[in-house]
């Protein structure tokens, strides 16, 4: 049974892959003013397995296709929680889709209060991966605390300098440049697999955090098997 719900899973991601643009990223960047990543982690009921999650995710991917201002869910989960990382269009269609309503629901199902995290985001980048998401991909959440003499104008102009780096990373799908509402910056990351997402953040990259920031990077690990990528928007006039 759990075989036969991972690959149910497996095979209606492929098979929604075209209609929901998951095609190989291109590395263009763009600016991404006004856009909004949120994350979300709600406790992993016990007995609930990794071909549970899955089945579940691709069977929601068509309703968050149609969630206003939502251009991108990885639906994601880890040995403790689930949830999924979204970015938005702009923060009030965020705010308008983890309303009221959605946080009375989430604790009636599950019995927890649900506390959505929120990071603007001032640029979106491809990686050098040109490949279509899939079951193996891994998300990255990066955190560092912003120096005191940096200010808001410097960060997000760092970021953005930053932008040529990480379309030319290897294994790097895509990445959203963040920063929190905790002075920190960092980003989102999508890696083809678990061990790329590792290799890149080794011990090397610990430790160059550490030496140039004074302080140790946050990063948190998280599957991301099932994905949801609204098509690019067309520029006609």
């Amino acid at each position: 049974m759990k075989l036969f719900l991972s690959l149910l899973a497996l095979g209606a991601l492929v098979g929604l892959g075209a209609w929901f643009g998951l095609a190989p990223q291109r590395a263009a960047a763009e600016a991404a003013q006004t856009k909004v990543a949120v994350y979300v982690s709600i406790p992993r009921p016990a007995g609930v397995t990794d071909e549970t999650l899955n089945a579940e995710f691709t069977r929601a991917i068509h309703l968050y296709a149609k969630v206003r201002g939502l251009e991108r869910k990885y639906f994601t989960y880890s040995q403790t929680g689930f949830g999924g990382l979204y970015l938005f269009e702009n923060e009030a269609a965020a705010k308008a889709h983890f309303n009221a309503a959605w946080l009375e629901r989430i604790q009636k199902t599950y019995g927890v209060k649900a506390d959505p995290v929120y990071f603007s985001v001032p640029a979106v980048t491809a990686g050098a991966a040109q490949v279509a998401p899939s079951a193996t991909n891994v998300a990255t959440i990066i955190e560092i605390k912003t120096p005191w003499y940096a200010t808001d104008g410097l960060v997000k102009k760092g970021l953005r300098d930053a932008i040529p780096t990480y379309a030319a990373t290897p294994h790097l799908i895509y990445k959203y440049f963040t920063q929190g509402p905790d002075r920190s910056f960092g980003g989102i990351y999508l890696w083809e697999d678990q061990a790329s997402a590792e290799a890149f953040l080794g011990p090397a990259w610990h430790a160059r955090v550490t030496k140039r920031y004074g302080q140790a990077g946050k990063v948190t690990f998280l599957k991301a098997p099932v994905i949801m990528i609204q098509p690019v928007k067309s520029e006609k006039p």
